[in-house]
């Protein structure tokens, strides 16, 4: 496995962590506290952007499986896809103050419809890539963690860098503004690096050294691919129901520090320091825990933690938070380090599962774009079942964080969607995880060991 190519690929995971950090963290409760928009119609304008962004997954994955330049099939699309979910943060996050009413929510859906596009041009083939740096089981691994801590980072960047910023510049349109142009400047730069430094795919070859073949797949064979790769199936049912919890939770948080505990944007800042750093100390345990009891358990173990630490949140007691925050922040992040982990290196298994199947042929970028479809579209439907609880409970919106406390119907809104209803979803996930079986390597650990 070649450094260059490694370091690139941490530098990727980097650059989309940073991107959805910022924007699932802060964009609902921008739209809400700052521009004041109602609820239920900020909510809805994250699902319509987020359902037109999953569905361009597939076809960006068979658009990037025929691609064919001189850099390889999907590395190009670094390079755009970083420069432009730079340019789409700032748009997001830099709206005229003239506007208002009609001419506000067209802008702001504009917005999102631009974020997405980007998002998707960057990720799909990012994903896709990872097979192509290296077919050795424990290099996998190993490729997997640099991933974790370069998303660690980004997640830093996002959700605890920028809560700090936001604390000192004001959670205002203003400060709001200036936190998404140090944020984009980093995500270009991502892009472009990620860019630069793999340099993998033009010469791929499988396991064997044989050349990777590179038919011109069609959108019936992709189909094909997707109906046959029963693993793969399983995988994404347990996506689903997971990155709904996931959803669900990571909306709440902003609302939860500021309306049920009554803290500071640094408050929320350190909460995701404790969860990165854990996240990122967590690795070398996850990778041992894979090799020894096999990655689908491993994913398994980890979900479940999940599980845990996502139904503690209900017993934080409002009055006396600290230290419990810190810690319940921690453990998330080992956990959903392993979530992580686990996820990715179980992907890469199942785009070699469809290799075998296909005779050789790549079908890495359509499983990747479906990979990365359920995940938006359970974001959607996430982001949607809490801005309906809110709604439904009377969440009070306003201008430039105008509201300083909510009825007791919304804090306790609040507190059930950030913990007891995405801990369930995520239990339902491991229904699915449970009939996953597939090998992953001769003489490895599997995911069904």
């Amino acid at each position: 496995m070649k450094r260059n190519a490694m370091i690139g690929w941490g530098v990727g995971s980097f650059t989309t962590a940073a991107l959805t950090g910022a924007v699932g963290l802060l964009h609902l409760r921008f739209m809400t506290d700052s521009l004041g928009l109602a609820m239920g119609l900020a909510g809805m304008l994250v699902v319509i952007s987020r359902v037109y962004d999953s569905a361009l997954d597939p076809l960006m994955g068979v658009i990037s499986d025929r691609t064919r330049t001189r850099w390889g099939r999907h590395r190009p699309y670094l390079f755009g896809g970083g420069v432009m979910a730079a340019i789409s943060l700032v748009v997001m996050f830099n709206i005229p103050e003239s506007l208002s009413g009609a001419a506000l929510v067209l802008y702001v859906t504009f917005s999102l419809l631009l974020y997405s596009t980007a998002y998707t041009l960057f990720r799909i083939p990012y994903l896709a890539l990872g097979r192509s740096i290296t077919q050795d089981f424990n290099e996998r691994s190993h490729l997997i963690t640099i991933s974790v801590y370069g998303a660690s980072l980004g997640g830093l960047a996002a959700t605890s860098a920028a809560p700090y910023l936001l604390a000192t510049l004001g959670s205002d349109r203003a400060g709001h503004g200036e936190v998404a142009w140090a944020l984009a400047v980093l995500i270009a730069l991502g892009g472009i690096i990620s860019f630069w430094l793999i340099d993998t795919e033009a010469g791929e070859v499988d396991a064997a050294g044989a050349a990777v073949k590179r038919d011109h797949i069609s959108f019936r064979e992709a189909g094909s691919a997707l109906r046959q790769n029963r693993p793969f199936q399983y995988l994404i049912g347990f996506k689903v129901m997971m990155f709904t919890g996931i959803a669900v939770h990571g909306a709440s948080v902003p609302y939860y520090t500021r309306y049920v505990l009554g803290l500071s944007d640094k408050a929320l800042g350190g909460m995701f320091l404790a969860q990165m750093i854990a996240m990122m100390a967590s690795q070398v345990i996850w990778v041992q825990i894979a090799r020894r009891i096999g990655r689908r358990n491993g994913l398994m173990t980890a979900a479940l933690a999940s599980v845990t630490g996502m139904f503690c949140w209900f017993l934080v007691p409002a009055a006396h938070p600290s230290p419990w925050i810190t810690i319940l922040a921690a453990f998330q992040g080992a956990a959903g380090g392993g979530v992580f982990f686990g996820l990715y290196t179980v992907l890469t298994d199942t785009m070699d599962h469809s290799r075998k199947q296909a005779g050789g042929a790549g079908r890495e970028g359509i499983l990747a774009g479906v990979f990365v479809m359920v995940e938006k579209a359970s974001l959607a439907v996430g982001t949607f079942i809490f801005s309906t609880v809110l709604g439904v409970v009377g969440y009070v919106s306003a201008k430039n964080a105008g509201v300083s406390a909510q009825p007791a119907a919304v804090v306790t809104g609040i507190s059930i969607s950030m913990s007891i209803l995405p801990a369930l979803l995520a239990v339902l996930g491991c229904l699915f995880l449970r009939k996953l079986h597939l090998a992953t390597a001769p003489g490895n650990a599997t995911s069904e060991e």
